[in-house]
């Protein structure tokens, strides 16, 4: 932390409203240090943090927080605000097991008024609160921080709506940067730009008034002309302003949002408005720290980097990660496939597909952050004939359930999801793990579901779902993809029996290529206890089971990779438990009501006398941490799978030793 600084003399949020104009940009230059600083460390979202500062010190200014309620929506601009109100002690503990969320949580601090996360909830949790305040008397203000990424969903504009319609005492300041994490998309983003553009002629007419005025005889005359342009202008950005003032909102600005005295003149003055009102504010991305500024998109989230030399290929992304084994194979595809097309909702650069853009413009489209177009719209092109490719983090998937039943699943129409993200995700604490999708995907009719655990899993389940008539899930976690095919080892004569043993289930013949998708492969041979490991989690529970089977307790175990989850292969599991007559489900996945459970229910229904159980995630709440540390704290890690093995085969053979002993 920066030592004697003038954010660090700071003794309460009072403080700043105290403060000159003067110490307040020396305030905002000292925490953007401590932002950079920081980050640079422990990962985080940085541009967007940097491109908030002024505004951020300019509402506690104003604001009599925590009584008036201010609500950061996504909350990827929150870090001023928590350095600010309290926090700047345990602000270097940011993103870290036990330390600070990345994300605003009433559970830190009374000063964060509602958990956010996910994008697009700050006005309707707004339109909640002033009504709650409107009931008991309450006066004070109620204020929701937006971007003009996030004020394009479709929950975001259903809250103005209804807000506008029922005048309710809400003030939406719009951050507006032209970013969600990539480039703003779509007709409210260019709605957006004219304003933007009306508001630059504007600043620009004193200096040309100025100048024009100096030139003899006919400088006057071309004032008075630029004076008539003037007006016609103010008409144009009333007109502009007419979404926001249809719905029911007093629409001001844009004003600059790096503007201190301007800032605080205009929240001033709207702090007298009673009613709807909407404050447009320009800031710019990842400013104070030029290649942010430059390059926005590549800092809004980072890892830990050197600030000197800044964000580089390694700290963005990596060859080897599943992200770009999905995004490098889909340009294949799509070269032998005329009618695959891909679908995003603002996150071509974390799923893998910035280069698929580039290659295929006219069968891509960024839809904004707007998931449940994205599905339906999908939806629609596989009824006309096309292959869609749907690439969501698992995170974002949730706000689209409805259309993936109704609109995908129940029509059984070809969309392929490729779900980035799935299970367990370091960094960003509950808001983001990908630990639901399996819960409901597999309740969904028709619905294909796929777990690879390698680089080549993932290839071969892309170029099978492509080619099946019906909607498939493929899910893969935010890690390195094994390049190397950790199979080799399989008996491929087990897994051709395993999979006649499948075709008898009635699932049909599947062809020697898709043995390796369809069946349960086998890893290891042994009679005590019987595993079953999903996609990733197979390398963690090889692990375990080679350090048991290499000590001296003598136990075997018949280890089996799953790489399809719907439709199971039941039959090579009871094959196994006639011998181990024990099984364990491995998942990284929400445990109740997950894959796990699933299994486990059938199988004690086909066999009873089976003792069975499930590993998966439990704690649905933890903080952020890394993905190493929490696949630990789960006791998904090669020990913690261990001890339930051991844990397993030992409550098995006690209650048998007791058996006997009773008869």
């Amino acid at each position: 932390m920066q030592q004697n600084t003038l954010l660090s003399s700071l003794k309460s949020v009072d403080d700043i409203a105290s403060l000159s104009y003067d110490d307040k940009e020396e305030l905002a230059e000292d925490i953007r240090r401590q932002i950079l600083d920081t980050v640079s460390k422990t990962g985080g979202h940085l541009a967007p943090n940097l491109g908030v500062v002024e505004l951020t010190i300019a509402l506690l200014s104003v604001f009599d927080v925590p009584r008036d309620t201010i609500v950061f929506d996504v909350g990827h601009q929150c870090y001023a605000w928590k350095m600010l109100t309290g926090r700047l002690d345990m602000f270097s503990t940011l993103r870290q097991k036990d330390g600070l969320s990345g994300f605003p949580k009433r559970e830190e601090s009374p000063y964060d008024a509602f958990n956010t996360g996910h994008s697009s909830t700050s006005i309707s949790a707004c339109a909640g609160i002033a009504r709650a305040k409107r009931l008991r008397g309450d006066t004070s203000r109620t204020v929701a921080l937006i971007g003009d990424g996030a004020i394009e969903n479709g929950l975001a504009l259903e809250a103005l709506s209804d807000i506008g319609e029922h005048e309710d005492n809400v003030m939406v300041v719009l951050n507006d940067n032209q970013m969600c994490i990539d480039r703003a998309a779509g007709g409210i983003a260019n709605h957006l730009e004219h304003l933007r553009t009306s508001t630059r002629y504007l600043r620009m007419k004193p200096l040309w008034e100025r100048r024009l005025n100096k030139i003899p005889i006919i400088g006057p005359s071309l004032v008075r002309q630029l004076a008539r342009m003037k007006r016609r202008w103010r008409t144009y950005r009333r007109e502009s302003s007419v979404l926001f003032e249809q719905l029911g909102f007093r629409y001001y600005g844009p004003i600059d949002g790096h503007d201190l005295r301007e800032l605080e003149r205009h929240l001033q003055a709207l702090c007298l408005v009673r009613g709807p009102v909407l404050l447009h504010v320009i800031t710019q991305k990842g400013k104070g720290y030029a290649p942010a500024e430059k390059h926005p998109e590549d800092y809004h989230g980072v890892s830990a980097f050197d600030p000197e030399k800044g964000v580089t290929g390694g700290n963005i992304g990596n060859e080897s990660t599943f992200s770009d084994v999905f995004g490098n194979t889909i340009i294949d595809i799509a070269s032998e496939h005329q009618d695959v097309a891909v679908i995003v909702a603002a996150m071509t650069r974390g799923t893998g597909l910035s280069h698929f853009a580039e290659r295929y413009p006219d069968r891509f489209w960024d839809v904004g952050i707007a998931e449940e177009h994205a599905v339906t719209m999908a939806a629609g092109m596989a009824s006309a004939g096309m292959r869609p490719v749907v690439a969501l983090y698992s995170t974002f998937l949730q706000r689209a359930f409805d259309e993936m039943l109704h609109d995908v699943c129940l029509q059984n129409l070809s969309v392929i999801f490729a779900v980035d993200r799935a299970g367990l995700v370091g960094g960003d604490g509950d808001t983001h793990q990908g630990l639901y999708d399996l819960a409901y995907a597999l309740k969904l009719p028709n619905l294909t579901v796929f777990a690879p655990a390698t680089a080549p899993d993932l290839r071969k389940t892309l170029k099978w779902a492509v080619q099946h008539d019906g909607p498939v899930l493929i899910r893969y976690p935010r890690s390195e993809a094994p390049s190397a095919d950790i199979f080799q080892m399989t008996d491929m004569t087990n897994v051709r029996r395993h999979t006649i043993a499948f075709e008898h289930e009635g699932h049909g013949a599947w062809t020697d290529e898709a043995d390796a998708i369809f069946s349960l492969r086998h890893m290891l041979s042994g009679n005590d206890l019987t595993v079953v490991a999903l996609g990733p989690c197979v390398s963690e529970a090889l692990q375990a089971c080679r350090r048991i089977m290499s000590d001296e307790s003598g136990y075997s175990i018949e280890l089996f990779s799953c790489l399809c989850a719907m439709p199971f292969d039941y039959k090579s599991v009871i094959h196994s438990i006639h011998k181990t007559n024990k099984l364990l489900i491995i998942e990284d996945s929400v445990e109740r009501g997950g894959f796990g459970s699933m299994v486990v229910a059938e199988i004690a229904r086909r066999c009873p006398d089976c003792l069975v159980n499930y590993a998966g995630v439990t704690h649905l709440t933890r903080g952020a941490a890394s993905r190493k540390e929490l696949i630990a704290l789960e006791q998904l890690d090669a020990s913690g799978l261990e001890k339930r093995m051991l844990h397993l085969i030992e409550v098995a053979g006690a209650a048998r030793s007791a058996l006997c002993a009773w008869s």
